[in-house]
């Protein structure tokens, strides 16, 4: 048994690999997903920040054109004050007169503050510029450090598939077998036991069973969670990596 177990903790440690290297690629596409929201986020503000400060721009071309509309209608009310022949007309003329002046200070004021609309929107314009660019900058670092670790990865997952290809024919064809159907649904398949409890799922071991363990005869199987159970002392023997423990405490059944 114990050329076996050698090449089964060898499989075992390898799929841990394995598993590893896959779980850090499954989640690229969330940190790429993350880059471009972020960018998303910051073109978003960009644009609002130009439209807020063409908002600014064409409010104070309306206010100017407006303050020149009512100064040259106060102009032409001006002038029609000698033209006037009765009191009446002159009063209402007067009246009008008041209301461009009103019209003009008005304007005056829109322009004033349209003025200073188009100073903070420049300001918030270029922050938001500032902004993009650091942003943009920051994903495509991130993006093509990604794209290393992407690469690295395959490579690393290439090999350690390889290395698996190898190990499993030299495992008995049932042993494999038992151990490709527990692995296919949970992670490690393999648990230690410690004082007749399965690290995997810390419920109990029959004494029976566990006397089997010892023996390493045949393979053991935990009867709630279905990992095959392992006694420190022949993995030990073996010369092989320990089961990941953390993981198995971490997979229940």
């Amino acid at each position: 048994m114990l050329e076996g177990l050698q090449h089964l903790l060898e499989l075992q440690r390898l799929d841990s690999e394995i598993a590893k290297r896959q779980e850090v690629l499954a989640a690229l596409p969330a940190k790429r997903k993350q880059g471009d929201e972020s960018l998303t986020a910051v073109g978003a503000a960009l644009e609002a920040a130009r439209e807020t400060l063409q908002a600014a721009e064409l409010g104070l071309r309306n206010a100017e054109s407006a303050l020149q509309d009512q100064e040259a209608l106060l102009a032409k009310l001006e002038g029609q004050q000698f033209q006037v022949k009765d009191n009446t007309a002159y009063t209402a003329l007067l009246s009008e007169m008041d209301h461009a002046k009103a019209a003009i200070s008005e304007c005056e004021t829109r322009i004033l503050e349209e003025m200073e609309a188009i100073e903070a929107g420049r300001a918030q314009q270029e922050a938001a510029e500032a902004a993009e660019r650091d942003t943009r900058k920051r994903v495509d670092g991130e993006l093509a450090e990604f794209d290393a670790r992407q690469k690295k990865l395959e490579g690393e997952l290439a090999g350690l598939e390889a290395e698996r290809a190898l190990v499993g024919p030299k495992l008995d064809a049932h042993i494999l077998s038992v151990y490709e159907r527990i692995a296919s649904r949970r992670h490690p398949a393999l648990a230690l036991v410690s004082g007749e409890i399965c690290e995997g799922c810390r419920v109990g071991i029959p004494a029976q069973n566990f006397l089997e363990i010892m023996k390493g005869e045949r393979l053991i199987t935990c009867e709630s969670c279905k990992r095959i159970l392992l006694h420190p002392d022949m993995v030990r023997t073996a010369g092989g990596a320990p089961p990941d423990s953390e993981s198995s405490s971490k997979t229940k059944a």
